[in-house]
């Protein structure tokens, strides 16, 4: 009959390893342990984290086992782990002359060599290492990291291809090809490999989960839920993917379906304020501000930095008239994020609307330092200034903006209006066409600002002019 080895009683065998290697540094004494004890009882202490016993271990195990490379490696994989680089490439020499068919050897200096950022070497040692390991998928995955610290994602994604050739099932090579995929912005080859990965192995939840992450960024959102489908058919309590899904739903609209998506992931995983946050944006699409208000505020309590959500439970109360308990939760934002120019934007408006006109004019004015692009803030905040009897300034705002959005029409339609506001008709009139000119579909704006135009029988006719062109 064959025996099978059970993973338990080596867990306990190497447990046991360990307490009697600690009970015997407490009793000051010297037991025996045999090579294979002594490399668990490093392994742990690796494993924990902990290179300083580690390297106290390796030294003892020497002594019992001068004759041993394994203890070499060891060694010099822990030297690295302290930054002694030095120390550990002169043990590596020493292991060289005694085994240099090692793998390992070649895969530890390898190591270290990147971490000294001395990747020309390091891709050699790796290289060196192939020929001679069963693990060529890790050394190419390996060499791959090294160019992309070295910076060439395009040998790297070479050397991914090359891991997974070896071992289709390196889900670690999968991912960090799409990543490099996305940083060489070579999102139309990404797509041809995970096609053709999937047409080789097309039960591959990764291959799917990452096929849909790029439709996502090329906002293809469509193919991206048909791709996160397929990835959740295969491995159906994959959070990741339903949190994905998620953002694809609510990217077309589909938001109700998309707070499914992401309420999803919590069967599987804990529950994380960017979950909650999301959820809240889509309630608040939905204008469900009450519920949008409670989820922006659970995002804030399991995560006090997310500014996003304190301007959201800012957002949901401006709905609501409820400016003042707006503005605490806004200027919460601002504490975490100064250079957010939608925070200030959001200030502003606040700020406008409670008649605190000087605040609320330090706040856009800051919009403007942070995102003079955004031509909102032009028409903002001269309406601020024009409302506040100072329509010189508000003229000479538009005008400012006008210099960011040459001849931009909503903007060219409100300086009419505040031509026409202060009598001077000749240039409102000059204003006014040449905003008919750039897009005559939107002259309702000047008189939903200027209603008093609308009764105007040179302006009306020279907006029918216009439009009987549209």
């Amino acid at each position: 009959m064959e025996e099978f080895e059970n993973p338990l009683d080596d867990q306990n065998h190497i447990h046991l390893s360990i307490q009697r290697y600690e009970e015997m540094l407490r009793n000051q004494d010297a037991y025996f342990f045999d090579v294979d004890a002594f490399l668990n009882i490093i392994d742990s202490y690796i494993e924990k984290n902990d290179p300083v016993k580690a390297l106290a271990v390796v030294e003892f195990a020497q002594q019992q086992h001068p004759a041993s490379v394994e203890f070499l490696l060891r060694k010099a994989q822990l030297l690295a782990m302290v930054e002694r680089y030095g120390e550990a490439l002169s043990i590596l020499e020493i292991a060289e002359t005694l085994t240099p068919t090692d793998p390992d050897l070649h895969m530890i200096r390898g190591s270290i060599y990147s971490q000294q950022h001395k990747f020309e070497l390091a891709i050699d040692s790796f290289n060196r290492a192939i020929p001679l390991s069963d693990e060529r998928d890790i050394l190419y995955l390996n060499i791959a990291y090294a160019y992309e610290s070295w910076g060439d994602y395009n040998k790297a994604i070479e050397n991914l291809k090359l891991s997974l050739l070896e071992n289709p099932n390196n889900e670690v090579a999968l991912y960090e090809l799409a990543f490099c995929f996305e940083f060489a912005e070579k999102f139309d080859e990404s797509v041809e490999f995970y096609m053709q990965f999937i047409d080789r192995d097309p039960y591959s939840y990764t291959a799917w989960y990452n096929l849909g992450n790029i439709f996502n960024r090329q906002k293809q959102y469509e193919k991206a839920l048909h791709a996160y489908e397929y990835c959740l058919l295969i491995k159906d309590d994959f959070a990741s993917a339903y949190f994905n899904m998620g953002n694809s739903l609510a990217n077309i609209g589909r938001y109700n379906d998309a707070i499914d998506s992401y309420k999803k992931t919590f069967e599987f995983e804990a529950p994380d304020a960017l979950s909650y946050y999301n959820i809240g944006e889509c309630y608040e699409q939905l204008e469900d501000y009450s519920h949008a208000r409670e989820y922006y505020k659970k995002a804030t309590k399991m995560e006090p930095g997310l500014a996003e959500a304190w301007l959201g439970i800012g957002i949901t109360l401006q709905t609501e008239d409820r400016w003042f308990e707006a503005i605490h939760y806004i200027k919460k934002a601002l504490e975490l994020d100064q250079s957010n120019a939608e925070f200030w934007f959001a200030l502003g408006e606040a700020e406008t609307h409670l008649k605190n006109n000087l605040n609320a004019e330090v706040a856009y004015k800051k919009v403007i330092e942070l995102e003079p692009e955004n031509y909102q803030i032009w028409l903002e905040y001269s309406g601020l200034l024009y409302e506040d009897d100072r329509p010189d300034e508000a003229i000479q705002v538009i005008e400012s903006g006008l210099a960011y959005h040459v001849d931009h029409p909503e903007l060219l339609y409100r300086l009419a209006c505040y031509y026409y506001g202060t009598h001077h008709t000749h240039e409102a009139a000059f204003y006014l066409e040449t905003a008919l000119q750039k897009n005559p579909r939107l002259f309702n704006q000047a008189f939903e600002y200027m209603p008093q135009m609308e009764k105007d029988a040179v302006v009306v006719d020279l907006v029918h002019s216009y439009q009987k062109n549209v």
